[in-house]
């Protein structure tokens, strides 16, 4: 009796969920209706649980995004004009299309939804032999990406959006993980400062800043093949170092294979090629490459500091396991960085 009641109450979660995502599906025409497009054919959930969907036509394919209850307007159209320029450049991201009262984010029922053309991309290689050249390409769109945006002809970028003061929050960062975490995770993060929290502090501070993407994983870069075609969710564009989007996306190749040694090894051996695809298309200093390695260790102290904050940490034990790889193999690293 106890096995069937538990199963009667997780069909009737399903079918409450399956219930919720039917009726947020139902008024969604009616949203798309404030754009001009042409004839829906189908709409589909890009992801279960996230309000973000594919919208066919009869013509073009678009992503709608539900993006929340209260945006701030002034910075989606601050958002929508650095992504307009990107565009210009010749790279493909995805402009926010305005409606028919020319509206970035249309309102319908307490909530807000942004529209953008759809971007067709495959996967990333599963083959290993391709991750060079993958890491080759992604350095030379990175670079591309980053030049687009210096050249964004806004003098007032500084007042549109944040700035990411990495050296400047990793003694918050440090402090708050060492004594909310549980052990042995606590002892790690106390490790790191202890062993390398001043070099990490030096390392960040006094590199050039300008516009850079800072959610810039690989699930956000679009590819075909080894190629790179586009960047998407550029909903964090702010002023940083330039270094922290190549180390962003170098990490998150390696957070997740940190207990296979031939994996490691690969991410090494790939590493100089993300640089010098990114130096085949724009200068990197000795000091930008140099601050790499403490770039990755700062992402982790990020983004573990960040996941403290959620209901559910289970994530913090992989970035915290990750940023004791990097701590003890940070010297093979930081030869890789310099070896481009």
């Amino acid at each position: 009796m106890g096995c069937w009641r538990r199963k009667r109450r997780r069909n009737g979660r399903g079918a409450d969920r399956l219930w919720r995502r039917e009726l947020r599906l139902a008024h969604l025409p009616d949203v798309l209706a404030h754009w001009d497009i042409p004839p829906v054919t189908s709409i589909a959930a890009v992801h279960a649980g996230h309000r973000v969907f594919k919208i066919t036509t009869i013509g073009p394919t678009f992503i709608l995004k539900d993006i929340s209850d209260a945006p701030d307007l002034s910075r989606l159209e601050f958002t929508r004009s650095v992504l307009a320029h990107v565009a210009r450049t010749g790279l493909r991201v995805p402009i926010p299309l305005l409606s028919r009262s020319a509206q970035t984010a249309v309102p319908f029922q307490e909530r807000f939804y942004l529209l953008s053309h759809f971007i067709e991309a495959g996967g990333c290689p599963s083959d290993p032999k391709l991750q060079a050249e993958l890491f080759y390409h992604t350095g030379q769109a990175i670079a591309k990406l980053h030049q687009a945006l210096a050249s964004y002809p806004d003098k007032q970028v500084n007042r549109k959006t944040w700035r990411e003061d990495i050296a400047g929050r990793v003694d918050e960062w440090i402090s708050a993980l060492g004594d909310g975490l549980p052990e042995p995770q606590a002892t790690v993060v106390k490790r790191v400062s202890l062993e390398r929290g001043t070099a990490l502090k030096a390392a960040l501070y006094g590199l050039p800043e300008q516009l850079i993407h800072r959610d810039c994983h690989p699930g956000n870069i679009l590819v075909q093949g080894t190629h790179v075609i586009g960047f998407v969710d550029c909903d964090h564009l702010c002023i940083g170092p330039r270094f922290f989007d190549l180390a962003y996306y170098a990490v998150h190749h390696l957070k997740w294979v940190t207990d296979n040694e031939a994996a490691t090894d690969r991410w090494l051996t790939n590493l100089p090629h993300l640089l010098a695809g990114y130096r085949s298309q724009q200068r990197l200093s000795q000091e930008e490459a140099m601050a790499i390695p403490y770039g990755m260790t700062a992402y982790h102290l990020l983004l573990s500091h960040w996941f403290m904050g959620l209901p559910q940490r289970e994530s913090i034990a992989r970035e915290i396991r990750a940023l004791d790889w990097i701590h003890t193999h940070f010297d093979a690293i930081a030869s890789a960085t310099m070896s481009s």
